[in-house]
């Protein structure tokens, strides 16, 4: 079936579940009205069972693009034209590029979660980190770890399987086996956690609605020599990072790296705006942060 082109507002969007506190469309939606780019950017809650005919909506319904959320980053894959280098590598792929009808995939979490680090001068190199989760989010986290020469990794998750899955992926795609898995979260002893230079959380645990909850027991303490990275951004601080920063932890939740991988997501889409999209970034930062503490 032949893709339609959009008579007038063309269509961007996100697919995923849940997809009602996201921040996207906000920012977004800001960022092409700045553009005068004629396109509106809106958010799709889809089942599992529906992924194969949202991706063929991309193409019927003249999509631009469109990001990929939690849960289906890695079932997208099955249903795409290309895959670039690096989602390929990742196994997990959040922008979508429709291009005549052929659909192409991207990583932008990648440069999303690294960037707010680099840009603190916060160093890796040499360094050792704690990371929660085993999800589409995580390899993203575990490539830009070892691009920046981390030292060693400790993995925690719900189930072994999962994380022994990620573990032979990391020493196969990225040739890194200094990873071993810790157990679950809720297991986790101080003497561990000690041991670690930044912890990252990429599970959903503590996102919005259910702000109360916390990966990792409220027993366990941490330290000022260490940086807390939370890549949930709604609430704008989780109950881990509350904790974190009362302790003297430098804490980093996961705005900043959301509104990066929305702006190297509009860099796939409107290639030859690409300096311009990027010279937004400041301006849809503050925009965004106004309108979510007046909310």
């Amino acid at each position: 079936m032949k893709a339609m082109k959009p008579a007038c507002t063309g269509p961007l969007g996100l697919f995923g579940n849940p997809v009602e506190h996201s921040f996207s469309p906000l920012f977004m939606n800001h960022a092409l009205s700045l553009l005068n780019l004629n396109y509106r950017y809106l958010a799709f809650a889809i089942e599992e069972s529906s992924v194969k005919a949202a991706m063929q909506a991309l193409r019927v319904l003249g999509f631009r693009g469109a990001n990929v959320t939690i849960p289906f980053k890695r079932s997208v894959l099955h249903y795409l034209d290309h895959v670039d280098d690096l989602a390929q590598k990742i196994g997990a792929v959040n922008c979508i590029l429709n291009n005549d009808g052929v659909l192409s995939g991207f990583n932008t979490d990648h440069a999303g979660f690294i960037k707010p680090l680099v840009n603190r001068g916060i160093r890796l190199n040499g360094k050792r980190a704690l990371v929660i989760g085993a999800g589409g989010a995580t390899r993203a986290v575990l490539t830009g770890l070892v691009d920046h020469n981390i030292s060693h990794i400790l993995l925690l998750n719900r189930t072994e399987r999962n994380a022994a899955t990620l573990i032979d992926w990391c020493a196969g795609e990225l040739q890194f086996t200094r990873i071993d898995y810790d157990g679950p979260p809720s297991k986790l002893e101080q003497k561990a956690l000690q041991s670690v230079d930044l912890i990252i959380n990429s599970t959903p645990v503590g996102m919005h609605p259910d702000t109360a909850g916390a990966p990792l027991s409220g027993s366990l303490h941490f330290s000022d020599h260490q940086t807390v990275y939370d890549l949930i951004y709604n609430p704008w601080e989780t109950m881990m990072l509350s904790r974190a920063r009362a302790e003297g932890a430098t804490v980093l939740n996961g705005f900043e790296m959301l509104i990066l991988q929305g702006l190297y997501s509009l860099a796939h889409w409107f290639p030859r705006r690409e300096r311009e999209i990027f010279s937004l970034q400041e301006s849809i930062v503050n925009y965004t942060r106004q309108v979510v503490a007046e909310s």
